[in-house]
């Protein structure tokens, strides 16, 4: 009977490390379609912006756009409904990641995850004491979170170019990174690029978020009530003056990760209701034309939803719309820097801009590199399995590229100022440089013949 199921129900049964497996591959998949989608957007942004066309696309995304009700007023422009509400999406869907991952990925068991966790750590660490070595004392020095991020759409794109000269431990390796990079993220933008806390308005946060909790607790399956009471709470973070992205995060951490029917009992199930609508003989009539038959293939259809996490849902539904049409609205309206005009060596050679190429393509590679050398010969974490040293400072090269995360964070850091043309500048830059270095690294770096044991 097992060989009359659907595909859909074998993947519903299928060993978890094999649907992880097949999940990671789509994972990377989408990524590197999406890399391409950003660098689409980010082509046709910089040419708009060095064209005669700058005073229109500047002027386009200033348009205010908001809510009336009655006397209540809220507005905001473009450009800041894409940095407030569509990246508090995006950072929705990277929540659910993270909360997968620590779950039952790779940052869920403690020897796989320390590796990479405290690379990641290096690999903020240090950029940030970079770049507030060159900022030290001034108003510029608020800018030390840009040169943390990385940007794992670009870094896996880079690295598919490579195909099979890249062992697959590496990919983990840099997937798992930066994972822990977003977490880090998440809380240097929590921690210190908010202002002007209300505790009034936070306060009626933590009552949505509590709610949000009880019907995690409860068991609440269906997805609709979480995106509804989510979509208040975005907006009481929002007024808090606590940047809205966390609000993100937050509700991600409360969707169910269990599901509410277990696979192995779905297809038991399953078998029984496929055996009486093949028992209901209807001589010359369509299969499932007896109101029987429908009866137990509606019943297939509504139990089969639920064989999957609400997470599992939501994550492979959104994740499409946060790459294609998230990150690349993102990039069209901020990575959309004037070259025209201006003095280009003089903007890349300030304090700012030092700090963050500097910080992204030296201190990157350095701080992953240091703390992974360290935690491997403490013994406290192993070099995946087939991964030689200079690759994974390919890899750490490769964890420069800011892009996404660090043009926000400058977006965050620098709102509003003329230094934020120059941090945009070095971020390009160094996203840039980083990528193809780190490509030419891989590229002529040999594979190992270390089997994941400790050094």
């Amino acid at each position: 009977m097992t060989g009359g199921l659907s595909s859909e129900l074998r993947d519903a049964v299928r060993p978890l490390p094999v649907r992880l497996r097949d999940g990671f591959a789509d994972f990377l998949h989408t990524e590197v379609a999406g890399a391409l989608a950003l660098i689409v957007a980010t082509v046709v942004a910089l040419v708009l912006a060095n064209s005669p066309l700058y005073s229109a696309y500047d002027k386009f995304w200033h348009i205010q756009a908001g809510i009336d009700i009655g006397t209540w007023h809220f507005s905001e422009s473009l450009v800041h409904w894409v940095n407030d509400l569509l990246m508090a999406f995006f950072f929705f869907v990277v929540g659910l990641e993270i909360k997968r991952e620590v779950l039952v990925g790779e940052l869920s068991e403690k020897r796989k995850a320390v590796l990479p966790i405290l690379a990641a750590v290096g690999g903020m660490a240090v950029p940030a004491l970079i770049f507030l070595a060159l900022n030290a004392g001034g108003a510029s020095s608020h800018g030390w979170g840009i040169p943390m991020a990385t940007d794992i759409a670009f870094a896996i794109g880079v690295m598919a170019l490579l195909g099979d000269r890249v062992p697959p431990g590496l990919k983990v390796f840099l997937v798992a990174l930066a994972i822990a990079d977003d977490i880090g993220a998440i809380v240097v933008i929590a921690l210190f690029y908010s202002s002007g806390i209300s505790f009034a308005w936070l306060g009626v946060a933590a009552v949505l978020f509590a709610v949000l909790m009880l019907f995690n607790r409860r068991g609440v399956d269906s997805t609709g009530p979480y995106l509804a009471v989510g979509g208040l709470l975005w907006f009481a973070v929002l007024m808090s003056g606590i940047h809205s992205t966390i609000a993100g995060v937050l509700i991600a951490f409360t969707i169910p990760a269990v599901a509410k029917i277990d696979p192995l009992k779905f297809v038991a199930d399953t078998r029984g209701r496929l055996a009486r609508i093949e028992a209901v003989d209807v001589p010359g009539s369509h299969v499932l034309e007896d109101d029987r038959q429908q009866l137990c293939a509606r019943e297939i259809r509504r139990e089969a939803r639920h064989t999957a996490a609400p997470l599992q849902r939501l994550e492979f539904a959104l994740h499409p719309y946060t790459t294609f049409v998230v990150l690349p609205l993102f990039a069209l309206s901020n990575a959309g820097v004037r070259f025209v005009g201006g003095d280009f060596a003089a903007a890349i050679s300030t304090p700012i801009a030092l700090g963050v190429f500097l910080g992204l393509v030296i201190g990157k590679p350095v701080g992953i590199t240091l703390m992974s050398f360290v935690a491997v010969k403490l013994r406290v974490a192993d070099l995946p399995a087939g991964v030689a040293w200079p690759q994974l400072v390919g890899a750490g090269i490769l964890g420069g590229i800011g892009f996404t995360m660090s043009l926000f964070v400058a977006s965050l850091a620098f709102r509003g100022t003329e230094q934020i043309t120059e941090a945009k500048m070095a971020i390009l830059l160094a996203s840039l440089v980083a990528g193809v270095v780190g490509f030419l690294v891989l590229r002529f770096s040999r594979p190992s013949a270390n089997t994941g044991e400790r050094d």
